[in-house]
C-alpha cells in the first residue's frame, strides 16, 4: 500500500499530516462511541458490575498484548499499511462488541478489540513519527489533540443516540462504517504517504558510534519507561477518579462532580492544541519541564484544598490545570520515537510499542493502587498519587525527550 517517499511526501508538506491524523480520529471516534453505550451493552448481556469489570479487564489485557505485537506488524507491512489494517480491524471488532448477545462472547470480542486497539495505538503513532521525520517539524501535539477532539465528539453523538434510544448495534455500526470508509480513502490516497523502513537519516552516510550509542540508549530507555508509567498515574486518576473525589471528598453536587473529568479532558485537549507551536519555539525539554511543573503545582494545590476543606470549586480548578499540564506528556513520549530512530536506529514502532505498553500497565494498575489507598486514607489520596506521578514525570520526561 505504500509508495516511495519521493512520490508521497516531497511537495506535500502543508497537509500530509492529515493522513495519520485521520487514523487518530478513527481511533478516538470508535472508542468514544463504545464508551457511551457500555451501560446498555452490559444490560443486554445481564452482566453484573463485577462481570462487566472482568470483561473490561480483558479488553485492557488485549490492549497490552496488541501494543507488544504491533512492531511485528509494522515490520512486516510498514507503519502506514499496519495503521490501515489495525484501524479497519478495530472498526469491525467494535461492531462485534455492539452485537455480542452473551457475556462470554462479549468478553471475547472485547479481548480482540483490545488487541486491535493496542496495535492501532502503536502503529498510528509510529506512522505519525515517520511523517514527522520527513516534514522536519513536530506533529504529535496535533495528532493527540485530534484524538481527544474525536473522542469528545463521538461521546456527544453517543449521548444523543442513547437519549433517542437508537439501537446500540445501529449506532456503533454507523460509526464503524464511517471509520472503514475513512480507512479505504486513506488506502487509495497518495497524499503524504510514507513507506515503512529505515528513517531518512540512516542514508546520510555519517559514521555511527555504536559504543556511545548503546551507552546512551541504556540510559534513555529506562527513563522513557518511567515517564510513561508515571504519566499514566496522573492521566488515569485524572479521568477516572476526580469525579468521585469531588463528590465524596468535597461533598460537591452531582453536576460539579461530573464536571471534573470533563475539565480534566478539556485541559488535555487545550495543551495538546498548543503543543506543536510550543515545541517549535522553546524545545521539547523545556515544554516537558513546564508540563511536569504545572502538574505538580496543580495537584499539590488540590491536595492542600483537600486538607484544608476548601470549596469544591477550588479543587475543580486544580483538576482542570492538572489536565492542562498532563496534556503534553504522552505526545512527547511518543514523539521520542523520532529521536531514538534517528540517533540509535530503533524503528519508531518499537519505541511507540514500549510507551503504549507501559502506559497501559500504568492505566491497569492505577485503579488497583488508588482504590485501596483512598479506602484507607481518604479521597485526598487521589491528589497524593497524582502528585507522585507528576513528580516522576517532572524528573524523567525532560530527560527522556532531550
Amino acid at each position: 500500500m505504500g509508495v516511495d517517499v519521493a512520490d508521497g511526501v516531497r511537495g506535500r508538506t502543508s497537509s500530509d499530516w492529515l493522513v495519520p491524523a485521520s487514523a487518530f480520529a478513527v481511533n478516538g471516534a470508535l472508542y468514544g462511541s463504545l464508551l457511551t453505550r457500555y451501560p446498555e451493552i452490559a444490560d443486554r448481556v445481564s452482566a453484573s458490575e463485577t462481570q462487566f469489570g472482568v470483561v473490561l479487564f480483558a479488553a485492557a489485557i488485549g490492549g497490552l498484548l496488541g501494543s507488544l505485537v504491533a512492531p511485528l506488524l509494522a515490520r512486516a507491512v510498514g507503519e502506514r499499511s499496519a495503521t490501515l489494517l489495525a484501524g479497519a480491524g478495530y472498526a469491525l471488532l467494535a461492531v462485534g462488541v455492539a452485537w455480542a448477545p452473551q457475556l462470554i462472547l462479549l468478553g471475547g470480542a472485547l479481548l480482540l478489540l483490545g488487541v486491535l486497539d493496542g496495535a492501532h495505538d502503536v502503529v498510528m503513532n509510529a506512522f505519525a513519527v515517520r511523517v514527522q521525520q520527513h516534514r522536519a517539524t513536530t506533529l504529535m501535539g496535533r495528532m493527540h489533540a485530534t484524538w481527544s477532539l474525536s473522542l469528545a465528539g463521538a461521546g456527544v453523538l453517543g449521548t444523543i443516540a442513547a437519549g433517542l434510544r437508537v439501537p446500540v448495534a445501529l449506532h456503533v455500526g454507523i460509526a464503524a462504517a464511517v471509520a472503514l470508509v475513512v480507512q479505504v480513502a486513506i488506502a487509495f490516497s497518495r497524499r503524504g504517504v510514507v513507506a515503512g523502513g529505515p528513517p531518512a537519516p540512516a542514508s546520510t552516510g555519517k559514521p555511527a558510534r555504536p559504543a556511545r550509542s548503546r551507552g546512551r540508549l541504556r540510559y534513555v530507555l529506562p527513563v522513557l519507561g518511567l515517564a510513561a508509567v508515571a504519566a499514566s498515574y496522573v492521566e488515569s486518576p485524572g479521568q477516572e477518579w476526580t469525579g468521585l473525589l469531588l463528590s465524596r471528598g468535597f461533598a460537591a453536587t452531582p453536576q460539579v462532580a461530573a464536571a471534573a473529568p470533563v475539565l480534566f479532558g478539556a485541559g488535555l485537549l487545550a495543551s495538546r492544541l498548543l503543543l506543536d507551536v510550543a515545541v517549535a519555539r522553546i524545545g521539547q525539554a523545556r515544554v516537558a519541564t513546564i508540563s511536569g511543573a504545572t502538574m505538580m503545582a496543580a495537584v499539590g494545590a488540590g491536595l492542600l484544598c483537600t486538607l484544608a476543606g476548601a470549596p469544591a470549586w477550588w479543587a475543580l480548578a486544580a483538576v482542570a490545570v492538572a489536565g492542562f499540564g498532563a496534556g503534553p506528556a504522552f505526545p512527547l513520549l511518543f514523539g521520542a520515537a523520532d529521536h531514538l530512530s534517528v540517533r540509535h536506529g530503533i524503528a519508531p514502532a518499537r519505541t511507540a510499542s514500549m510507551v503504549s505498553a507501559l502506559s497501559r500497565v500504568g492505566a491497569i494498575s492505577a485503579p488497583i493502587v488508588v482504590g485501596p489507598l483512598t479506602d484507607a486514607f481518604g479521597m485526598g489520596m487521589v491528589f497524593a498519587i497524582m502528585a507522585v506521578g507528576a513528580a516522576l514525570v517532572l524528573g524523567a520526561l525532560p530527560r527522556a525527550v532531550r
